[in-house]
């Protein structure tokens, strides 16, 4: 079947549900500025890097099938039949993105420059179609009806995009950070000779000790970069499974005192198996652990910056970050950690 018809030669072209319409009609332009911007969403799953990202952009692909589908039905009664709506729950979904990559990213001083790298500056330019995409569709809604629902979705989706592209552009910057603090590590270690007598650069088996370890300069390169991007100095410590120390990893200006702090964290987490945000409620007077810092030989952390290193659900060691505030060193442990199982996995 050819896919040319030649009914439109004439100017004019079918909508969804059969209608007859101009082809430079207020309709046609704004779900062809929608069509326009899922093209770039579908150039921009294939540029970004943050995995996450790369479905979200994929999902969006549907949702827009669907808005697109909606406005091209002229006859509300037959929206239903010919479409899946967006829904509240899909500008819900949008929020949550918006928030989870927010909480990520270093707090906005000033305005920022639209894209540091290719990913981000494309997702910009999908940015700044949406917007026009909104002005179309409020341009439609001044003489034909038009869901607030769907008008809502075109709105924070533009902020969703632009959310999207700072986290492109931090990925970036912790890409580079990291292998800046990664050749420095590397020239240190290159002719450090192992156990065996041959150097790190020559290739020998995976043992668990290796993993650990490989993960630890993993864990040092997300939490470091996470660190400069916030300005936060801390003290990065990396324990088995055993709480013997496996990294120690001071940043400049960090606190003295830090250094015993983030080696406790990561032993309370080896030691308790959880996150040592977890413990604050369950050691206070009354609650279960009330006092267990007093039951045991080494010292405890009850407040969050320490986590659980697991593999395959099994527990391999623990992290531990201090240097700045109770939320600063968590955010910067969840980023080290979400960064070390995009390579390794959970």
């Amino acid at each position: 079947m050819a896919i040319y018809t030649k009914t439109g030669d004439k100017g004019m072209t079918g909508l969804f549900d059969g209608t007859r319409v101009a082809k430079n009609s207020e309709r046609v332009n704004t779900y062809g500025t929608l069509d326009e911007l899922n093209a770039h969403l579908s150039v921009c799953e294939k540029l970004v890097r943050y995995p996450e990202t790369k479905q979200i952009l994929h999902n969006l692909q549907g949702l827009l099938f669907r808005l697109c589908a909606e406005v091209a039905t002229m006859d509300q009664a037959k929206l239903t039949q010919h479409s899946t709506l967006i829904s509240e729950a899909d500008i819900k979904e949008l929020e949550s993105i918006i928030d989870r990559y927010t909480q990520l990213l270093p707090p906005l001083t000033s305005f920022i420059y639209q894209g540091n790298n290719l990913a981000a500056a494309e997702l910009h330019v999908a940015r700044t179609v949406c917007r026009r995409a909104e002005r179309k569709l409020n341009g439609l809604r001044q003489g034909e009806p038009v869901r607030p629902t769907a008008l809502a979705f075109v709105n924070r989706l533009s902020d969703c995009i632009y959310t999207l592209a700072r986290m492109e552009d931090f990925i970036f910057y912790v890409d580079e950070v990291a292998s800046k603090v990664m050749a420095k590590l590397d020239g240190a270690a290159e002719s450090v000779p192992s156990a065996e007598g041959h150097t790190e650069n020559e290739a020998a088996p995976v043992d668990e000790d290796q993993r650990l370890r490989r993960m630890a300069m993993c864990l040092l390169e997300g939490a470091t970069a996470k660190s400069e991007a916030m300005g936060v100095p801390v003290v990065i410590t990396v324990v088995d499974v055993h709480g013997n120390p496996v990294l120690t990893y001071r940043m400049a200006d960090a606190l003295l005192v830090s250094t015993d702090i983030s080696a406790g964290k990561a032993y309370t987490a080896v030691a308790l198996k959880c996150k040592t945000e977890a413990l604050k409620e369950i050691t206070q007077p009354g609650a279960d652990l009330y006092q267990i810092e007093s039951m045991v030989s080494r010292p405890l952390v009850t407040f969050g910056g320490g986590f659980p290193l697991t593999q395959r659900g099994k527990l391999i060691g623990g992290l531990g970050i201090s240097g700045g505030t109770v939320a600063e060193d968590v955010a910067i442990g969840e980023y080290a950690m979400d960064y070390m199982e995009a390579k390794y996995g959970k």
